[in-house]
């Protein structure tokens, strides 16, 4: 059904992460925790915060269901004559947007970093850097808008293996350029600048293959722009205080010397099985629902969630049981060298059990907003946004006092959990979803396996530690020994369970 195409783009995306590790291995080993560190990861964290926003979030959220409806009403000429309109005033935007952000960057920085004003240089550093990668801003979210035109098409790889492109060319730009830590700061920097540029490069390839060439026209107002705009501005505004949510940790981390990069860094890890799981899946289920409620066939939609829910959760549960009981042991394995030092890895490994708690959460909330998307409600995720934003502030200030960043990153989870329940709750009062008997079941047999695995997981650890010859916990081969005898172990829970069967697995491909 959808798992062949979501597979397609995991397998991109997993190479892409691959990629994106060694990356931030490289930025770990050269920058540690670091002044250097922190500005760049705030100099790369703005556009992409921005992209997320216009591009990702809410463009995808207004764009698709539109598109995909002229598309598959045989009206491709339509289609792209909407699409071109699109594309230019979607250009000029951000144009606008980046023009003003390159004036304006010191009063932008003193806002989203304030923790920086005690050392004016490095201040300063990162408003250079982030001038430097703010164009990236433009390169991506074309990149976004052709993606979105491949998948509107059930085209999934070039959009996952774009990123690969950026990240070749930062570890290029690391590896070989600067003698020192300011100068390799400031190549890394501009790589990022380059790398969009290549990846729009890229993805236009696709697109003449496939005769999906959109050109710029003159901008019109009529009924399918007034009508994209107003999916987009409620979208914007939920995909903000999403985005938000994320940037307020960012902000409170700022104050604390090197947190805003021990906060990046777990965010790196949680991110490879968000997007391998809860984003291919949601971008791909997303023209399908969107067929699905225009032809009136919501129990069909419904079907499919569950379906895509029962992936995720099946996949998501023991990333989350895994990182929880090996936090420790993959901060050193990822990131231990170099300017990364032991201390940097008891620091950081907290973060990383706090943040996997809300794993499943994020890969859940991926795959339960484009319902709404779907049926083309883009306020509803505002209100829940909004209620959610409250949640983070609220959180944040209390167990910031207690436990310092790692509060940070378990405001994050919290809110996370916050977040699909009352997409649960205004979904099903919607009648646009509902948990059918079969995802119960299977739910309550997937966390028993993953019990299962928590517990083998934390006992290889503690056994390793005991004996001498086995000491070596920290070293990657007996690392990696661990990770596949746990997900062994899990297979094997799983089949004496039966909470997933081949039979099940086939009705999803």
């Amino acid at each position: 059904m959808f798992l062949k195409s979501s597979a397609t783009f995991s397998f991109f995306t997993f190479i892409s992460r691959i990629f994106g590790f060694v990356r931030d291995i490289l930025i770990a080993t050269y920058f540690g925790t670091g002044m250097f560190a922190d500005a760049f990861n705030v100099a790369f964290k703005l556009p992409n915060f921005f992209r997320n926003i216009f591009a990702e979030g809410a463009f995808s959220a207004a764009f698709v269901p539109l598109f995909t409806g002229k598309l598959y009403s045989k009206n491709k000429k339509e289609a792209l004559k909407f699409a071109s309109n699109i594309l230019t005033i979607l250009t000029l935007v951000l144009l606008a947007i980046i023009f003003l952000f390159e004036i304006f960057m010191p009063f932008v920085i003193m806002g989203l970093a304030p923790g920086f004003k005690a050392n004016s240089y490095k201040l300063n550093l990162t408003i250079y850097l982030t001038r430097v990668t703010t164009p990236y801003l433009c390169f991506i979210s074309l990149v976004t808008f052709y993606a979105c035109i491949l998948n509107s098409i059930d085209k999934f790889a070039s959009m996952a293996f774009a990123p690969v492109i950026l990240n070749l060319t930062m570890i290029l730009s690391l590896h070989y350029f600067g003698n020192n830590e300011e100068e390799k700061v400031v190549t890394v920097a501009w790589a990022v600048f380059i790398g969009g540029l290549l990846q729009l490069v890229f993805i236009l390839i696709p697109i003449a293959k496939k005769n999906m060439w959109i050109n710029f026209a003159k901008p019109r107002l009529n009924a399918d722009t007034s009508k994209f705009f107003k999916n987009i501005a409620p979208a914007s505004m939920g995909s903000g205080i999403t985005q938000l949510n994320l940037w307020i940790g960012t902000i409170i981390a700022t104050a604390i010397p090197g947190a805003v990069s021990m906060i990046y860094y777990v965010e790196r890890i949680v991110q490879l099985p968000i997007s391998l799981i809860g984003v291919s899946i949601g971008i791909v289920i997303l023209p399908k629902l969107s067929r699905c409620f225009k032809s009136e066939n919501r129990e069909k939609a419904i079907y499919i969630q569950n379906r895509a829910l029962e992936i995720a959760l099946l996949l998501s549960l023991p990333c989350a049981a895994a990182l929880f009981a090996l936090s420790e042991p993959l901060i050193y394995v990822l990131f231990e060298r170099g300017a990364f030092k032991q201390a940097d890895t008891v620091s950081t490994a907290p973060a990383l059990m706090t943040l996997a708690i809300g794993i499943p959460a994020y890969v859940m909330n991926k795959i339960m907003i484009p319902s709404f998307f779907a049926v083309e409600d883009t306020k509803t995720p505002v209100k829940i946004s909004i209620v959610c934003l409250i949640v983070n502030v609220v959180s944040n200030l209390i167990l910031i006092q207690y436990l310092a960043h790692v509060g940070i990153t378990l405001a994050t989870a919290v809110t996370a959990w916050v977040n699909v329940i009352l997409l649960y709750i205004f979904s099903y009062k919607k009648n646009i979803f509902v948990f059918d008997h079969v995802i119960k079941l299977k739910t309550l047999k997937i966390l028993l396996s993953c019990m299962f695995l928590y517990l083998f997981l934390k006992a290889s650890v503690s056994l390793c530690r005991q004996y001498i010859f086995c000491k070596s916990i920290y070293s990657p081969l007996v690392f990696m020994f661990i990770i596949v005898s746990g997900g062994i172990l899990y297979l094997y829970s799983l089949h004496a369970t039966r909470a997933y069967t081949l039979k099940d697995l086939k009705e999803v491909t």
